[in-house]
């Protein structure tokens, strides 16, 4: 079972340019992947992203008005290891599997069009995106690098298939955009308890493209610009992912804004 199919890709590739092939950019794969492993935000990371310190200077809605208090980014940061909290909740409860998910790194950061390409990776990423609707607007984005996917797509499969070398790349794909939800809803399930309120989801959207590209059409949706991206693995199967929130309007800034560092025990 693969996720990636020669021919399609080839004629995907033809109909949008904007596409760019392979771990573009003089990634390596794996190894480039978990470059950054235990660094938190504050520290610059080796991928080319800004530090979260900057990113808390600057406006949240891109128009000066609005700055995320540094004191503030260790409770966003204890938001984004929280959600992958509950991204093992899930998974357990839904596959009944003894699962340990840990948490790899975690940054808050800033970006606009104009520097997508210089703080996003151009290597292939595939997995699906989720809405978020009221109270809390946004986008939940969770991708897999491409050997990852399809490891996690057989994590979906096999307790209902005995031999995955049969399953289709359609049926393959379907089981990604299924985990993803169910990732997508574990992260925000624990931000809802936090904020006491409900954080309601649309279907998950499959995608699979650069995570630059993946990363831009979010903020074509969007002017905010902030970000909270959650690096997470599943030891077990030797799975790689990256969850990454997108607030939406002012109304998520400023709920998260206000979370106080009490929360954090």
């Amino acid at each position: 079972m693969t996720l990636e199919n020669d021919a399609t890709e080839r004629e995907r590739r033809e109909r949008d340019p904007e596409r760019t092939g392979g771990d573009g950019g003089g990634e390596s794969g794996e190894t480039t992947e978990r470059d950054g492993a235990g660094e938190r935000a504050g520290t610059n990371e080796r991928d080319g992203s800004t530090e979260a310190s900057e990113s808390a200077e600057k406006s949240a809605s891109g128009d000066g008005e609005r700055t995320i208090p540094l004191k503030t980014l260790a409770v966003l940061n204890w938001l984004g290891d929280r959600g992958v909290t509950g991204v093992e909740s899930r998974l357990n409860d839904v596959l009944d599997d003894d699962l340990t998910v840990t948490t790899e790194q975690v940054k808050i950061g800033y970006a606009e069009q104009e520097t997508v390409a210089a703080q996003f990776r151009a290597s292939e990423r595939a997995g699906a995106r989720v809405l978020l609707s009221k109270p809390l607007v946004g986008n939940v984005l969770v991708v897999f690098p491409m050997e990852s996917a399809n490891k996690a797509a057989a994590l979906m499969l096999q307790r209902a298939v005995e031999d995955l070398s049969s399953v289709s790349t359609e049926m393959g794909r379907d089981a990604l955009t299924e985990l993803c939800n169910m990732m997508a809803n574990g992260f925000v399930d624990e931000w809802a308890t936090l904020f006491d309120t409900p954080i309601d989801t649309g279907s998950p959207v499959p995608v699979q493209d650069p995570e630059r590209t993946l990363v831009a059409r979010v903020f074509k949706q969007y002017g905010v610009g902030l970000f909270i991206r959650s690096r997470l693995r599943i030891p077990r199967h030797d799975v790689d992912a990256t969850i990454y929130v997108f607030p939406g309007d002012e109304e998520f800034v400023t709920k998260i804004s206000e979370v106080g560092l009490g929360v954090i025990s």
